[in-house]
């Protein structure tokens, strides 16, 4: 099955690798969940009906949406500390000087690396956006039905008075409301009516009700109203597909949403993004095992290790960088959103393999 590598070096490898990344991942976790519940308090404090449980339950919540931005990483400094613990110990000097290649005590990480990969795909990411949606709505109970986090959605309607620009800092699309409410009204001809402020809206019978709201007009004074109706011709599915964001759908989900908002002239370019994103997630993990392995190989009676360990880890910055830059340029249809998912990740597994190949072979 692998004729340069013996079964029980396989598994010895295999061992090692495991057991650091599930350490440099207990680090990761414990710092992300230590953020979250200070982040928490700092937030709701204050708010009626939090308890340091809430917190708690919150942040546990909430960990594992931050811990799969950062498994990239997570693998990236596993996989550096265990190479350096087999060639500090010189059992990578050992299995060379017996025959077995880079490729060969490598194969036991990047198999790793494609299952972990594959399992963070299809079991955690649904679990994550569960767990995500559940704390979302604690939230915003608790802010009382106000902002819950730090994203905005923006969206173009028209109604029977007239197009309309709304503004929303919170979104529950399964109940179709909206919180902290900001709607530019306009005339039929396109000229500007009012401007209403709202704490909430919720959509119901072609309308959205908004409540606590402050209308200004041109030439007048604000005027405090109960609530206002505010028309729309948009349908409740046309509003959950507009305030539906990437992150809010598992990859299970993702294929059927896409080819619903194609056939109903949704811009896909997204969630296209998101989904192949996604898929290429084990790709990316193999990247950043292969960016390990080019700074930690060398011997280290050479010398220069920390400083190939730094240009491992800011090789991986790079890698990160990259990713966000062509997710912008994929998700706004600028390149395409495949090529802008995948894109990374090949080029740094190509880098990666050549950096190897020279080590290998000079």
């Amino acid at each position: 099955m692998r004729p340069h590598l013996p079964r029980i070096l396989w598994l010895y490898i295999a061992r090692r690798f495991t057991a650091a990344i599930c350490l440099m991942v207990m680090g990761v976790v414990t710092i992300v969940f230590l953020v979250e519940f200070v982040e928490l308090i700092r937030k709701f404090g204050a708010a009626p009906g939090f308890t340091v449980l809430t917190g708690l339950q919150l942040a546990l919540m909430r960990t594992p949406t931050i811990f799969e931005e950062v498994l990239p990483f997570a693998f990236l400094f596993g996989s550096i500390l265990c190479l350096l613990q087999l060639s500090k110990r010189l059992e990578l000097v050992v299995a060379r000087a017996a025959g077995v290649s880079v490729w060969g005590f490598l194969t036991a990480p990047i198999a790793i690396a494609i299952l972990f990969g594959v399992f963070s795909v299809l079991a955690i990411n649904p679990m994550t956006i569960s767990l995500k949606s559940a704390a979302s709505r604690i939230e915003v109970s608790l802010a009382g039905n106000s902002k819950s986090d730090d994203v905005e959605f923006w969206f173009r309607q028209d109604g029977q008075g007239g197009p309309s620009i709304i503004r929303a800092r919170g979104a529950d699309t399964a109940e179709l409301r909206l919180f902290d409410v900001m709607a530019f009204v306009f005339n039929a001809d396109g000229g500007f009516h009012v401007k209403i402020k709202a704490r909430s809206a919720t959509f119901g019978d072609g309308q959205w009700t908004l409540t606590d709201t402050i209308v200004t007009s041109t030439g007048k004074a604000p005027v405090s109203r109960p609530t206002y109706k505010l028309d729309t011709f948009l349908s409740a599915d046309e509003l959950r597909r507009t305030l539906t964001r990437p992150d809010a759908l598992s990859v299970w989900s993702l294929p059927t949403f896409i080819g619903t908002a194609a056939r109903t002239g949704l811009n896909t370019d997204r969630f296209r993004l998101a989904f192949h994103a996604l898929l290429a997630r084990p790709l990316l993990l193999v990247a950043m095992v292969m960016i390990a392995a080019t700074v930690s190989l060398r011997l280290f009676r050479h010398g220069g290790t920390g400083q190939l360990i730094l240009t491992g880890i800011a090789a991986g910055f790079l890698l990160y960088v990259l990713t966000k830059i062509t997710s912008d340029l994929g998700g706004n249809g600028i390149i395409n959103p495949m090529l802008a998912a995948w894109g990374p990740s090949i080029i740094a597994l190509t880098f990666g393999a050549t950096a190897l190949l020279y080590l290998e072979d000079g």
